[in-house]
């Protein structure tokens, strides 16, 4: 049986709901709705993809799905749920991508995707994410410019930083420095390309320093309104303490509390920085 393939097929004979079809696996059911307006005639040939359908039997179906088992694509959520996330291959059953695969709390949302391809267990069809090889087979030729943006989905976070991949499996790496808030796996993100390597590229979700101060002071004060007007970090707070809570770099975050001293808004003390005209909450 060739569950989850676009294979090969002869008509049987017509049904009054379907056609029965067969190859050298055995006989399947392709139901009219399945036939994409198309009539089919008594030992014609036929391309059909073999799933299973609601009532869990083994259909079959003339729509072409974005994915098989053989042939990885980009595919959307359409629905989450406590088992994991069902995504869209293109015909009228969703697959299922298993609450094992994927990071916790990090669950992807309906409308995010994923590179993904499809994988049989227990005779039936689940979804499985690419791997870097994989995405690597699948790229088309397009290239990616030194400071250009792009658009891309997470498809990997780690500790070391986030994997994404754009609609033409480009494979882009993004350091956890260079991210300024959580994410969430299939996010579409629009990253900024900083290097060129030998198989991937390197990027940054951090705009550029003139538009993050007030980004970044933005952040400090947030903090220091929901920490009673005053915060322990100061300019020689160290580097990965800084990181950890407003996830900058300390020159970044010096930056900042600099614009925000020259503007009045906070005051600096040697062991603290204090939000001038607070209003406690």
């Amino acid at each position: 049986m060739n569950l989850g393939l676009i294979s090969e097929y002869i008509v049987l004979r017509e049904t009054d709901i379907g056609y029965m079809i067969e190859d050298k696996t055995g006989e399947y059911f392709l139901h009219h709705n399945e036939c994409v307006g198309r009539h089919l005639k008594d030992g014609e040939k036929i391309s059909a993809f073999l799933y299973i359908d609601k009532m869990k039997r083994v259909a079959a179906t003339l729509k072409k799905p974005f994915i098989t088992i053989d042939e990885g694509g980009i595919c959307e959520i359409v629905e989450t749920g406590s088992a994991g996330v069902f995504i869209n291959i293109g015909i009228n059953r969703d697959i299922l991508l298993s609450s094992d695969d994927l990071i916790d709390d990090k669950w992807p949302q309906i409308g995010d995707k994923l590179p993904c391809s499809l994988k049989t267990r227990a005779k039936n069809l689940f979804i499985r994410l690419l791997t870097k090889p994989e995405m690597l087979k699948l790229q088309d030729g397009t290239k990616l410019e030194v400071n250009q943006k792009y658009p891309a989905y997470i498809y990997r976070i780690t500790e070391k930083g986030i994997n994404a991949v754009d609609e033409h499996f480009n494979i882009i790496f993004i350091y956890f420095k260079n991210i300024r808030k959580a994410h969430r796996i299939g996010e579409e993100i629009d990253v900024k390309i900083t290097n060129i390597n030998e198989d991937d590229y390197s990027g940054t979700l951090i705009e550029q320093k003139e538009i993050m101060i007030d980004s970044d002071a933005n952040i400090i004060v947030n903090y220091l309104e929901n920490h009673g007007g005053v915060m322990r970090y100061t300019s020689s707070t160290s580097p990965d303490n800084i990181f950890k809570e407003f996830k900058m770099s300390k020159a970044a975050f010096k930056r900042a509390l600099g614009n925000l001293y020259k503007k009045q808004i906070v005051s600096l003390e040697e062991d603290k920085t204090i939000l001038i005209n607070y209003i406690k909450k």
